[in-house]
């Protein structure tokens, strides 16, 4: 079951009508655990407006309706993308998250604050062993909110990608460093079965529609959903974002077969909405070069169709952000602190572009990419 509810606007008493609805109309909540973590989207210390995180006044609305079914201690965090776990007052500050505190008596914080535990997830494929949150793994009850995204790699940010932000720094590194196409999907949903959220919400009020999920635009959706399933609730995500097909989408695709959930439109349940009402006119997926290519040939024509970063000098701060976070040291520094990138050991995972503070570090399309996505739109 998935419940969907129309909201327009981040306007405070419009979110916290449109959530209790949704809360209510799933028909799993309350839940009925004293001690709450909610595991918000929270990619970078970035202003609400973008569109890159977890609207503030979802997870305030959200954090109310727990306090009055009873919830004692509620509590609000992610780890970012690595490169800003140093930066925790500036995290929350910019995302709204602090100010939503101050008038309510949830808490927020990292979830490294207590450090990682070391899993092995029964069923898992890539990953047999990694670290994740202690604090998420010890929560008695967990609520995913993921946000509304595209992403370059794996075509969208939801219920399900929303966990890899749990990971540590090194099991994130791992994840992304092969080169096939089915690895970090595979990894994603390893991640994802150390500790299944309870329930989800998805912030889709405003989106991210093209370059997700850091360097896309804002984009009104104008939707709440919720769910005690994840792969359902990325089911009507992707329906929103225009896929007739979600389960084209490979981290989809390989969830349906590894995770409890839906395996097509009819195994869901979907309250307060139509299925004709939910796509979003106009929305600009991610370029999905996968899903041009003929299924036999995707192996073989990996790169010269997949995307790729390259360099933008005018916008480039010097920063090194990308020579950190690159996950095969693919990227390097000149003497003046310019980035070189070496494309023969890059495995175009695109972290590099996904936590650039400018957008300097660009992403490009092959001429072959280009040319396959004008004869066939992806599904």
């Amino acid at each position: 079951m998935v419940s969907c509810v129309p909201c327009g606007s981040y306007e405070r008493a419009t979110v916290q009508e449109a959530v209790r609805e949704a809360l209510q109309l799933c028909g799993s909540f309350p839940l009925n655990a004293s001690s709450t973590l909610i595991k918000a989207n929270l990619l970078s210390p970035s202003d609400p407006s973008r569109a890159v995180t977890t609207h503030p006044e979802i997870l305030r609305a959200l954090s109310m309706e727990l306090f009055r079914a009873g919830c004692q201690d509620v509590m609000i965090g992610d780890n970012p993308g690595y490169i800003f776990r140093h930066q925790e007052e500036e995290l929350f500050r910019k995302t709204g998250v602090a100010e939503i505190c101050k008038d309510i008596p949830a808490r927020f914080g990292l979830l490294s604050s207590r450090g990682f535990e070391e899993v092995r997830p029964p069923k898992a494929q890539k990953l047999r062993s990694f670290r994740i949150s202690s604090v998420l793994m010890q929560s008695p009850q967990v609520i995913g909110v993921s946000k509304l995204k595209t992403h370059v790699e794996t075509a969208m940010t939801g219920a399900i990608k929303n966990l890899f932000g749990a990971a540590d720094t090194d099991t994130r590194k791992r994840a992304h460093a092969p080169r096939t196409r089915t690895f970090l999907p595979e990894a994603i949903v390893d991640i994802f079965s150390a500790r299944v959220p309870d329930l989800f919400v998805l912030d889709a009020v405003e989106g991210m529609e093209g370059f997700g999920p850091s360097h896309g635009r804002a984009k009104k959706v104008g939707w709440v959903a919720a769910s005690t399933n994840g792969l359902a609730l990325d089911y009507v995500q992707s329906v929103m974002m225009g896929f007739s097909d979600p389960f084209s989408i490979p981290l989809l695709s390989i969830a349906s077969k590894r995770l409890e959930g839906p395996g097509k439109r009819e195994d869901i349940e979907l309250k307060g909405a139509r299925w004709e009402d939910l796509p979003c006119k106009g929305f600009e997926r991610a370029p999905s070069i996968v899903s041009n290519v003929p299924s036999l040939l995707r192996g073989a024509a990996h790169h010269v169709v997949t995307l790729k970063p390259y360099f933008n000098r005018d916008t480039c701060i010097r920063c090194g952000v990308c020579v950190k976070v690159c996950p095969v040291n693919a990227i390097q520094a000149t003497p003046g602190g310019w980035p070189v990138i070496d494309h023969r050991r890059c495995v175009q995972c695109l972290c590099c572009h996904e936590m650039c503070p400018t957008g300097a570090m660009e992403v490009r399309e092959s001429l072959v990419s280009k040319l396959l996505r004008k004869i066939r739109r992806p599904r």
